[in-house]
């Protein structure tokens, strides 16, 4: 873990038998998952982010493959140091060299240090990442809040992000059977003055999914907490759904 730093004083960890040490003398212990907490005002991180049930849900439901193109089209982008911001349970890390991913969540990153034992994962905050500067050739940053500053002074000055949103028609059958108005998704990008939008891509599948796993993942959208309980019960009325998965992904790179 040669990049990470200490969230209190900035200087480098290193590590020492079973934890990270700075030369400050301030101290993180990897769990028995092999994760770290660089999480700070908090003893564990457990009240932060997501729930247990709401990761394993997450994670069951993904294993599932209905985001399978997403994960195939950023697997095929990642090279050098990786970055996942905000990674959940590792979904999309399987890769083959050096990544890092954190989230705020402590048992998203339980889940996700299971799932891939070579990478090194820690809980930490978007706002202050305890990465050193230029130290990252590809990140990775899907459906989570935009930290322009931070992104910035991580990466390379040759590095790639590559941020993902929802396309306009993303889970369209889905918003059918549960608004009266259902409206498409604007595809913006994310506004920055420190980061360049270099390119636009947008890809598409279409899915088979279960009652279940349309509830869980409705569950999983910003749409779940605008929505009235007798909205969301219109899920009951299917068996099951043919629905797009839509995703635009866009690439910046520095200056």
């Amino acid at each position: 873990m040669s990049i990470l730093i200490c969230p209190v004083c900035r200087e480098k960890l290193l590590r020492q038998g079973n934890c990270l040490k700075c030369r400050n003398n301030h101290s993180f212990d990897f769990s028995k998952e092999g994760y770290v907490n660089l999480l700070l005002g908090t003893k564990s991180g457990d009240k932060k982010g997501d729930s247990k049930d709401s990761a394993r849900a997450r994670r069951a439901l993904l294993d599932k493959g209905y985001y399978g193109c997403l994960k195939h089209f950023l697997c095929e982008k990642m090279q050098g140091t990786v970055l996942d911001i905000c990674c959940g349970e590792g979904y999309y890390d399987d890769y083959q060299g050096e990544l890092y991913g954190f989230d705020i969540s402590k048992e998203m990153i339980r889940l996700a240090s299971k799932r891939y034992k070579d990478n090194h994962y820690f809980v930490a905050n978007i706002s202050s990442i305890p990465i050193e500067e230029k130290s990252i050739d590809t990140a990775i940053h899907l459906f989570a809040p935009f930290h322009e500053k931070e992104f910035s002074r991580v990466l390379k000055s040759s590095a790639a992000l590559y941020c993902v949103v929802g396309g306009a028609d993303h889970l369209w059958e889905m918003k059918e059977l549960i608004y009266e108005t259902p409206y498409k998704n604007d595809e913006k990008p994310p506004q920055t003055t420190t980061l360049r939008l270099i390119a636009k891509t947008k890809i598409s599948d279409r899915v088979t999914i279960s009652k279940q796993d349309l509830k869980t993942l409705f569950s999983m959208t910003p749409y779940f907490y605008r929505t009235s309980d007798t909205d969301k019960a219109k899920l009951e009325n299917v068996e099951q759904l043919d629905l797009t998965v839509e995703f635009v992904i866009f690439e910046y790179k520095k200056g």
